[in-house]
Formats: C-alpha cells, structure tokens, sequence
C-alpha cells in the first residue's frame, strides 16, 4: 500500500459512516420516506424496509395484469385515503374483488383511452399531470412501449412532488437501461398460485434468488379455509344423513345351466330386472367416495 493509500484510509472510513453515503455492499439506508410493501419478505430485502415514495418502481412480468394487483395491493389498501390514478390499464379493474380486500372502489381513478393505448407520449404526460396533484396516493401505469428518456421524465416528477410511482413493462424491457430506483420481475411461481419476485435493481447488492410470496393476502386465506370448513361440516352431516348402502355379494350365486326355453325371454333376466326396477335409490348428496348410483342398485338374481 503506498503511502498516500495509508494516509487516506483514515478518512475514508469516517466518510463511510455518514448517513447519506451508501456501500454497495449493503442495503441502503438514507432512502427518504417508504411504505411497507405488506409482504414480510419483501420489506426485508427493500433499502427502508418497503416501497420507496417519490421515486420510480418498474414491475416487469410475461403478460401485463398477472402479478400487480396481488404484489402492490396490501400496500396501496393500507395507503392514506387518496386518488389511486391508473393510467392506460389492460383491463378494467374489479372493482368487487378489490373491495373484498380492502380497497375502497372510489379512489380509483382510471385514465384509459385509444389514444393512450397507441402513444407512449401520451401515456408519460398523463402520468406527469396526475403526479402533479398533491392529494394522489400513488400513480400506476402501464406503458409497454416508453422509452428511456421518458422514464427519466417519470422519474424526476416523482421525485420533484413526492409521489409514489409504479410502471408496468413487459418482461423483454429487463435488458434496456432504467432509470428506475427499484425494478422487479414478477411471475408465477412454478404450478402453484404463488408470486416469485426477482429484485433486479435496488440500491444494494444482487439478490441471486427469486423471493416466493404467499399467492392470496392473509384476509383472502383466512375466507377461503372458513369457506373449506364449512364445505366439510355440510359433507360430514350429509354422510350422517344417509342410509348405508345395499351390501353387495363378492360372488353371484350360482344359477342351474338349462337350455334355453323357446318362449320370447329369459326367466332368469326377467326377475332380475324386476328386482332393479323395484329398488330405490336413497336420496342424498353425492360425495367423494360413496357408491355411485348404479352400485346401490345391485340384486341378487331370484333363485
């Protein structure tokens, strides 16, 4: 080590201990104002722990209207009542799932239209205008075809009003340069329903693997097993209610072998299938693994 090396080091470790410096190394710590994300595994590997206000998120994924109502949602529920403006959605957004969850359908504010659909430009002057309003929560659009400058665009009025940005690309978009603060991947997790989310870009090091979020929010689970509960008790007192079936021979008995009579039947048949037609089905719901139908009509044959 040369001798200038020696005399700096020093001061370049008590340079590395003020807040506003940041290690590549480490998560960033003086990132300004976050929100908690509302999934616990995300929030840790975030610089403040959540989403970062006044700055831009880019969320890529396959197909646009897949993930980014299930990743952002917890977060935009438990936001402060604002507007929630979305610029140029794929979709109209249902609005009795969301309320379900939370969210208060009347804070949506959809900008969506023919010529937002074909012009990327007017897209960004949309995003632009609504993060101009000081009482929006958070601005989402999805704008598959912007450019990098007008990224950069975004990026600055989020960060000169203070505004909670969120745009939605495609997944080809991950090779082009951004100048977004954080950018997410953002895909189904192999056959299940569950989110894995690749952090692309944060102000700390790479994150080699996929973090794997739960594919429906706490209060969702907690409907869907009450509703399995109850689908079960309703099984379990139909079981109660229903007769035991007909036991059923391993073996049919033996019947004589004679020779067949000239008359028009059979009188072995005939009383067989009178025995079927004077038996009744018990009424009651089907279930997994009761006897069918057509096992309950099992007779033996009349001797």
């Amino acid at each position: 080590m040369s001798a200038l090396a020696r005399s700096s080091a020093p001061a370049l470790q008590a340079l590395a201990t003020l807040p506003a410096v940041w290690r590549a190394d480490e998560l960033a710590r003086n990132v300004g104002t976050t929100r908690a994300t509302g999934h616990a595994a995300l929030d840790a590997a975030l610089p403040g722990g959540g989403w970062p206000v006044g700055a831009l998120v880019e969320v890529l994924q396959a197909q646009a209207g897949q993930g980014e109502w299930r990743l952002l949602l917890p977060a935009l529920v438990a936001s402060p009542g604002g507007p929630l403006v979305l610029v140029n959605p794929p979709c109209r957004p249902f609005v009795p799932g969301l309320a379900a969850q939370g969210l208060d359908a009347a804070r949506l504010l959809v900008l969506q239209g023919p010529a937002l659909a074909v012009d990327p430009a007017g897209g960004v002057w949309a995003c632009e205008q609504a993060l101009r309003c000081g009482g929006v929560c958070a601005v989402l659009a999805w704008l598959p075809r912007v450019r990098p400058e007008q990224l950069r665009r975004l990026q600055m009025a989020a960060q000169n009003f203070q505004q909670s940005l969120f745009v939605m690309r495609p997944q080809a978009a991950q090779h082009e340069a951004s100048p977004a603060v954080l950018r997410l991947q953002v895909e189904t997790a192999g056959d299940t329903d569950a989110l894995a989310v690749r952090i692309l870009k944060r102000r700390g090091p790479p994150l080699a693997e996929a973090l794997q979020l739960p594919a429906r929010p706490g209060r969702l689970q907690a409907l869907l097993a009450a509703s399995r509960q109850q689908a079960e008790r309703r099984r379990l007192a139909a079981d109660a209610a229903m007769p035991a079936p007909a036991s059923v021979p391993l073996s049919p008995p033996a019947v004589p072998v004679r020779a067949a009579p000239q008359g028009p039947f059979i009188p072995q048949a005939s009383a067989v299938l009178a025995a079927l037609a004077s038996t009744r089905v018990p009424a009651g719901p089907a279930h997994p693994g009761a006897l069918r139908a057509l096992d309950r009509l099992v007779a033996p044959a009349a001797p």
